[in-house]
């Protein structure tokens, strides 16, 4: 019996087609959880029309490290689908997810589908260079916001740090041949509408990584650098250039803004993107 767990705060806009992309599947004797980690909003209200399919938790501590753990002790079963709130699965991913993992595929990912339809040309030329970052669609986590996980994999670590870079921590409990996408499962991700959104975000991730090397050291060997190649792909095809230039002016603001950000100490969740959220809230 499978189980999935979605941390979310201030989540509204799209809570319902999140846990509609969930429940859409059927799958018989599923174990839901939402974690609403200090809402503001109408987060909750939406997410207990659906109950007694799904449980409905209102915790009024922030952080989605502390709404994982909150939801986990209330789950017993795997494989375990960890999904965040503003992701919306494909009809048929979640089966075809759960039906890949097991021992051989401790951790496992959809492909992630980027909804750029109200996106600017500025962030339409970046993820037009991220198609050439290996990072995205291979192994897992790979940036579908959803991994799942076998009884065994989570076995590996006790509770959830609070820390940024959740993702980067559970990917570096695994070595890179156990990590897998599955090429038929689509997640859809709704990146940031504008150039200064994105670079609050990526600025995020940065610190989010300098974070996880310094609290979690021995998890780094488990992770590959792999953005060398992107220049290598974009060089000689001279039409990618202003993609590229763009993704280069992104990864360098991301840099210096995220340099600013360690020195102030900035906290666990500056950097959230609401571009997204507030298009889908107008619509």
């Amino acid at each position: 019996m499978p189980s999935v767990i979605i941390p979310a705060h201030n989540e509204e806009a799209l809570i319902e087609r999140v846990i509609e992309g969930v429940l859409a599947d059927g799958i018989p004797d599923l174990e839901c959880v939402v974690v609403a980690n200090a809402c503001s909003d109408r987060t909750v209200d939406i997410a207990r029309r659906y109950e007694p399919r799904i449980q409905v938790i209102d915790t009024p501590t922030p952080g989605k490290c502390n709404a994982l753990n909150v939801g986990e002790k209330t789950l017993k079963t795997f494989p375990r689908v960890f999904l965040d709130g503003d992701i919306i699965l494909e009809p048929g991913t979640l089966r075809t997810i759960l039906a890949a993992s097991g021992p051989d595929r401790p951790l496992l990912s959809p492909m992630p589908r980027f909804n750029l339809e109200d996106a600017s040309l500025g962030i339409r030329l970046f993820y037009r260079a991220q198609k050439f970052n290996a990072y995205f669609g291979n192994g897992s986590p790979n940036g579908s916001g959803t991994f799942v996980l076998s009884e065994e994999g989570r076995s590996r670590w006790d509770t959830f740090p609070e820390i940024i870079a959740d993702d980067g921590f559970v990917q570096g409990h695994f070595r890179p041949e156990e990590r897998s996408a599955v090429p038929t499962a689509y997640a859809v991700v709704g990146p940031p509408r504008d150039l200064s959104s994105m670079l609050r975000v990526r600025a995020r991730v940065r610190r989010g990584w300098a974070q996880l090397r310094e609290m979690h050291p021995e998890l780094m060997k488990n992770h590959v650098a792999q953005g060398g190649s992107m220049i290598k792909q974009l060089l000689p095809r001279p039409w990618e250039w202003p993609s590229m230039l763009v993704y280069g002016y992104v990864r360098v603001g991301e840099r210096l803004i995220a340099r600013n950000q360690l020195r102030r100490n900035a906290g666990l969740e500056w950097g959230r993107d609401e571009s997204a959220r507030q298009s889908e809230t107008n619509d």
